[in-house]
């Protein structure tokens, strides 16, 4: 069989065989080249906002089991340079809110640093307003000891949805960057960037939501717990000659259960030394030993009266909580902010009988409701 194919091939015109030879090669050169279009090819997704920093510690050594800091119930950092959260670490997708109708969707600011943020727009009103009706801008900032937490959480994301509807303000939730991969200042700086990005294209774009639905003349500024202690940090920067870009004005400051703390006991805050070490030592941890405990930053009634009164804004809201550790220095904040001759306007509200941010875990209860529609009424009052 094989002589009589030679015989044939022999046989053949010098052209023929030629051709005979071309089509081999191209059969071997589609049976190397073939796989290679045949395998699936990764294709480019479009940047989103970073997933926030979970647990980073792999457990095949014992390595990790030596701990350098133990923030419990909120991380703990191992001499490796391993950090495990234990909690604030899910995640939940954007979209349409079923029980409120309010839209959210996410938006990266700066790809190099991996700021992003979660934008939330209420639905049309039923109230006969015209779609052109523009709505306050809500710059707001999560708490979590700046540790953990990001807009992106279940218990943030429906905080937000219930507060944007309430309120009908269009907000920017923002993504900060966490400690202790990213120690204090890191969070303040993101939160500055955001804030003036929010000021930019609520004048001008290209954010559309931001520019064709909100109202640059009604920008407030709200967080709780570490969210309220940013809150007040990025109005004091823009009263200290920093000023927000295109000169836009924060009209108002809503701090939620702030995080204040301090060296000295203030009104019925705890003398007891183990706790107040445990909070100089996490202080120091977030902020990597950069800022004492009696730095403005985290305690604001060591700032003097004549800076106290350049906090950019025209009227504070202050909440606290009875059983809150942060509750009597929320007191003396807005005491001290009254005090101060500030010319602004100091508003106090307090709920007895709970812990810090109480809201954020029993959203259903009734004080969380009440306290929903004191800081919705805050944020929409004219």
């Amino acid at each position: 069989m094989v002589s009589k194919i030679k015989r044939q091939l022999a046989s053949l015109p010098t052209l023929a065989k030629a051709a005979l030879l071309l089509l081999t090669l191209l059969l071997l050169l589609a049976a190397i080249l073939l796989p290679i279009f045949l395998i699936p090819r990764h294709r480019r997704q479009p940047l989103q906002p970073a997933t926030p920093p979970g647990d980073n510690c792999s457990t095949s050594t014992g390595a990790n089991t030596a701990v350098a800091f133990d923030f419990s119930p909120f991380l703990v950092k191992y001499r490796s340079g391993c950090v495990h959260r234990m909690d604030g670490t899910e995640r939940v997708p954007a979209g349409v809110d079923e029980a409120t109708g309010v839209t959210s969707k996410d938006v990266v600011i700066d790809p190099d640093t991996g700021l992003a943020a979660r934008m939330y727009l209420p639905p049309p009103s039923a109230a006969g307003k015209t779609k052109d009706d523009l709505l306050p801008v809500l710059v707001f900032y999560h708490g979590g000891a700046f540790v953990i937490m990001s807009p992106f959480e279940p218990k943030y994301h429906a905080y937000l949805n219930a507060l944007v509807a309430k309120a009908r303000v269009v907000a920017v939730s923002v993504d900060y960057r966490l400690a202790p991969e990213h120690p204090l200042p890191a969070a303040y700086d993101d939160s500055w960037a955001a804030l003036n990005w929010v000021a930019r294209n609520a004048a001008a774009g290209p954010e559309p939501w931001l520019r064709d639905r909100g109202n640059l003349s009604r920008l407030f500024l709200a967080g709780d717990s570490a969210g309220a202690n940013v809150a007040h940090n990025m109005a004091m920067r823009a009263g200290n000659g920093s000023g927000l870009d295109g000169g836009a004005a924060i009209t108002g400051v809503l701090l939620l259960d702030p995080y204040f703390w301090g060296k000295r006991p203030v009104g019925a805050e705890t003398t007891d030394p183990a706790t107040r070490r445990r909070y100089e030592a996490t202080w120091s941890f977030v902020c990597a030993g950069r800022y004492g405990i009696d730095d403005p930053r985290i305690d604001p009634l060591a700032t003097p009266p004549a800076e106290l009164r350049r906090l950019a804004c025209s009227r504070v809201a202050v909440t606290v909580s009875g059983l809150d550790d942060f509750e009597a220095r929320g007191k003396a904040y807005a005491a001290a902010l009254n005090g101060s001759g500030w010319a602004g306007e100091v508003v106090q509200y307090e709920t007895a009988g709970e812990r810090h941010v109480y809201f954020l875990d029993a959203p259903a209860s009734p004080k969380s409701a009440k306290e929903l529609a004191f800081a919705a009424g805050y944020l929409s009052r004219e």
